[in-house]
Order: structure tokens, then sequence, then C-alpha cells
């Protein structure tokens, strides 16, 4: 069952797909009717899965359920994995390589790299322990809150930060 995402309870579960590139608005367009499609019928066990997404910076999809009604099942979870595959392949965007890291530039742009390109960055001083990261790990709508845009010092981010 669908519910616009501003209403799922804070301790919602959230998967977070992030594109390596901008999503320009049809696929963003697509990317939601589909979700819209799919999260309507979603279930586990034949119990209805209310749930949510949304599209941030045109870039991450997070999709969102509240397990207060029920828990995705490993079938859940791989319906919704398949679905995100497909959409990589109709569009022709990533959206599951999780090599890649986002951050802030400092014109405060997303910027997305590969991990040891990234790792390098750090290293040579580019970016430091206050970058900005889209830590996706998180696992709750109230992190995303919190700890989704975070300083790399305060990030699992932190272990490639050059020892002093």
């Amino acid at each position: 069952m669908y519910l616009p995402f501003e209403d799922l309870d804070s301790q919602a579960r959230v998967w977070i797909f992030q594109s390596t590139h901008y999503l320009e608005f049809e696929k963003v367009e697509r990317i939601s009717a589909r979700l819209m499609n799919f999260l309507s019928d979603w279930k586990a066990h034949g119990y209805d899965l209310q749930a949510s997404f949304t599209v941030i910076y045109e870039r991450f999809i997070v999709v969102g359920l509240d397990e207060a009604s029920y828990q995705a099942t490993g079938c859940s979870i791989d319906k919704l994995t398949h679905l995100i595959q497909a959409l990589e392949q109709e569009l022709n965007i990533s959206l599951m390589d999780r090599t890649q890291i986002a951050f802030r530039d400092h014109n405060d742009l997303i910027e997305t790299v590969h991990m040891m390109d990234f790792r390098a960055a750090l290293d040579n001083g580019d970016l430091d322990e206050n970058t900005i990261v889209f830590n996706n790990l998180v696992t709750s709508k109230a992190e995303l809150k919190r700890k989704w845009e975070t300083p790399v010092s305060e990030s699992w981010h932190k272990q490639w930060l050059p020892v002093a």
C-alpha cells in the first residue's frame, strides 16, 4: 500500500539507490510511475506493505517501508531489487553501484566518483574530514534526516582518512 513519504514513521526502514549522474525530468517521471505502481501492490507473504519513495536531488531514490505494519521478507526485497535493476536497464542508468561515492564538492555541488578516486582525494588533501558525503548505509527515515548528509569524520568513510 503506497503512502506519501512524509507520512512514513521516523523508524520506517529505508533503502537508498544512488544514480551516478543527475536524473533528467523524464527519467524521474518514469521511475516515479514504476515505483508508485510497484509499491501500491508490494506484499510480503500476502500482506500489504506500507511503503513509499522519494527522489532527492534528482540523484537519490529512497524507498521507505513502515515495518510496523508488516516486515519485508527476502522475497519482497528481491522484488524491489529486480525492479531497480529493470529501471537501470530501461533507462540506461546505474543505481546499484556501491563502488561510487557521492559527496559535495567545494562549490556544494554533488559529485560521484569511484571509491578509489575518493580515497585518493582524501590522501592528497583535495577532500578532508569536513567534506560532506552521502552515507547511503542509513537504515531508517530518522537516520536519513540526521546522518545521511554528513561530514566524512562522522561517516563510515572516515576509515579512509589519512593517519596524521
